[in-house]
């Protein structure tokens, strides 16, 4: 069977270099660097200060207000990149078999932050008290899943977590699900939030 050929056609990003396309791009050429002290909380009494964080971001400038409340930040960072690509992409989304369509979004920790909140709230009050958003929130493939569910992609909706490498994993799933026939769309990349006091302690 000969392989078909696979493009690009859109892309979208939120990252500690810009918070779209346009701005990622002009910080590489303008050889600004992502990397400074941690904001997202306070490490002072940590070894590590510095990380690659993405700063002065509202997600309510891009989501829905009422579905940021229960998203995990890494969702969030998903959603928008995802929302920027498929406008980017021109695709029209009526047009499309929504079967023929889906999503590879991988996360390797998911909502860590929410976990670490939730672990410290509960060993104070139980852990009958967790959140009731608490697991759907977090888990590492709810980013595919919410991305899948806000443009009714009905293909294939799967989270590689192959840790550093799981974005062009998923890129890499995506290219040979359409190549091979499988989609004619696929919605893919990674997505992380793990600026947290534990994730910082483990790496350090």
């Amino acid at each position: 069977m000969e392989k078909r050929r696979v493009v690009i056609t859109g892309m979208g990003s939120v990252n500690p270099l810009g918070h779209n396309i346009a701005q990622t791009w002009q910080a590489v050429k303008d050889g600004v660097c992502g990397i400074a002290p941690i904001t997202q909380y306070d490490a002072s009494k940590q070894k590590v200060h510095l990380a690659a964080e993405v700063k002065d971001w509202d997600p309510t400038s891009v989501l829905d207000k009422k579905e940021v409340r229960h998203m995990a930040r890494y969702s969030q960072l998903a959603m928008a990149s995802a929302k920027e690509a498929v406008a980017d992409s021109g695709l029209d989304l009526e047009a499309l078999d929504r079967t023929r369509c889906g999503v590879i979004v991988s996360s390797g920790v998911g909502g860590i932050a929410i976990t670490e909140i939730e672990q410290m709230r509960c060993s104070e009050k139980g852990f009958d008290r967790a959140s009731p958003f608490y697991i759907p929130s977090t888990i590492a493939n709810m980013g595919a899943g919410l991305i899948a569910i806000a443009f009714g992609f009905q293909g294939m909706c799967t989270c590689p977590v192959t840790a550093c490498a799981g974005g062009t994993n998923a890129v890499g799933d995506a290219f040979r699900h359409i190549r091979d026939g499988y989609a004619e769309v696929m919605l893919c990349g990674g997505a992380e939030s793990a600026v947290t006091p534990l994730s910082i302690g483990g790496f350090t």
